[in-house]
């Protein structure tokens, strides 16, 4: 889950946020393969979900996003952040 987080108070406004969650969603999918899926989830995230992962190659491939974001960011007012969550393999009737 990639979250937004706005570094200036009061909030800016709906079109700097629209454009800043625009580029993170640019940067996404530029770097994630084909088979990987992301979607908008709220109105400051995005849920990613990486097929079959290196757990340990989660770290790298968000810092290649961010760092793309920042690329093409014009504002540095949001901050991206990010959390993972292992998911663990279901068998085809749900269980584990």
């Amino acid at each position: 889950m990639v979250t937004m987080e706005t570094a200036t108070d009061p909030l800016p406004h709906i079109e700097e946020i629209e454009q800043a969650l625009s580029q993170m969603e640019q940067s996404i999918r530029q770097t994630i393969r084909r088979v990987d899926i992301c979607t908008r989830y709220s109105s400051m995230q995005y849920l990613i979900i990486l097929f079959e992962p290196i757990e340990t190659q989660i770290p790298n491939i968000m810092d290649r996003i961010f760092l793309q974001y920042y690329k093409h960011s014009k504002s540095h007012d949001f901050q991206p952040k990010y959390e993972y969550l292992t998911m663990t393999g279901m068998g085809e009737d749900g269980s584990k």
